[in-house]
Parts: structure tokens; sequence; C-alpha cells
């Protein structure tokens, strides 16, 4: 899979709100006010008649009521906000719905789809507050971009590649004789030889 410099630069500038707010920790929030700032993804907003200037006023008013911490400098080097896991979450939610849909990289769309599935985070309602629904805003986003960014279909050397990056192929491990002794699972083994032989 391809890096997508969009994305990256969004995630990098979330960063960068967590740190101008003393922020321990990089959220969805920061996460979603950097993807709502950013320029194609704010107009498409806008487009859709979502009121983009109070939702980034909303959003930066609630990441600013959050607690900041004295951010230490070490050997004159600031210490970087650490990604929650709802973030974590988030970023390789996106990442698998590219893999899922046959794509080569994560876009938009992809951010605003794994946010909107943080049901109780306040990003999330946020969204839901100004309008911005999965079932209204998708296909508001596919017509704004003619589908170019989200559809298209992989080859079968690209889809190769993709499962060679992110999986481990166990079988040609097992055919090579390299995969490790299975110890202590003598009772689970032979449960799934038991299901193999009945399909």
């Amino acid at each position: 899979m391809n890096n997508s410099v969009e994305i990256e630069s969004i995630i990098e500038q979330s960063i960068i709100l967590a740190k101008e707010r003393n922020h321990e920790y990089c959220t969805v929030e920061h996460l979603l006010l950097a993807l709502v700032k950013h320029v194609p993804f704010k107009k498409c907003l806008e487009q859709f008649g979502a009121d983009v200037d109070n939702l980034s006023k909303e959003l930066g008013n609630y990441l600013d009521c959050l607690k900041s911490i004295e951010v230490s400098i070490d050997q004159g080097q600031e210490v970087m906000p650490k990604k929650t896991n709802s973030l974590e979450r988030v970023i390789n939610r996106s990442v698998t719905q590219v893999l899922f849909t046959g794509r080569k990289n994560v876009t938009t769309i992809d951010l605003y789809l794994s946010i909107m599935s943080e049901n109780n985070s306040h990003a999330h309602y946020f969204l839901l507050k100004y309008g911005v629904t999965k079932n209204e805003f998708v296909p508001h986003w596919q017509k704004t971009y003619k589908g170019s960014e989200y559809s298209g279909n992989l080859t079968d050397s690209q889809a190769n590649e993709i499962l060679e990056e992110h999986t481990v192929n166990l079988t040609k491990l097992a055919q090579e004789g390299k995969l490790e002794p299975l110890i202590g699972r003598s009772t689970e083994l032979d449960d799934i030889i038991n299901v193999s032989k009945k399909i």
C-alpha cells in the first residue's frame, strides 16, 4: 500500500494541534479538526451544506477545554503528544477499509468513515450535530470526486503486493518447514482437523 501524502499531512496536523495546546495525547477530535481544516475536505463539507466555521470553532473550543500538561523539554527536544488507542483504531480501520475495497491509498473519506465508526467519541457527536451523516455525506463526496479516489479494481499482482505487505503466508512457511512446532495445542489442532474434514 502506498503512503498518502495527503493523509500523512492531516495526521501530522492533528499532532501539531495537540502540541499547540500542550496536550499529552492526540485524540480523534484533534484528527477531525485537522480533517475539517484540510482545504479539499473543507470545501466538500461546505458544498454539502455543513456549517464548517462553527464546526471548527466548536471542535477547537472542546479541545481548548481539555487538560493541558506542562510539556517537558529533554535535551532541547519537546515531547510529542502520543496517539490515543481510539486514534490508532481510527487510522488502522481506515487502512483496513482500503484493503477491503481493493484500493492502494487511504483517502479523506476513509478517515471520515472511520471516525464515524467511533460511536462514543465527541468527534462522532460533532459530525452528527452538524448533519454530516454517512447516508447523505458519502454519496455527496463520491459525486464531488466522481468516485475517482474511492473506486477502482486492483490487478492480481497489485492485490498480491498488498497481501505480501500486510500478511504472512503460513501455507508457504509450512511447505518450507519454517513454522515452529505447535506445543500444548493438540486438542485445538484436532478440532481444526475435524472441522476441516467436515467441510
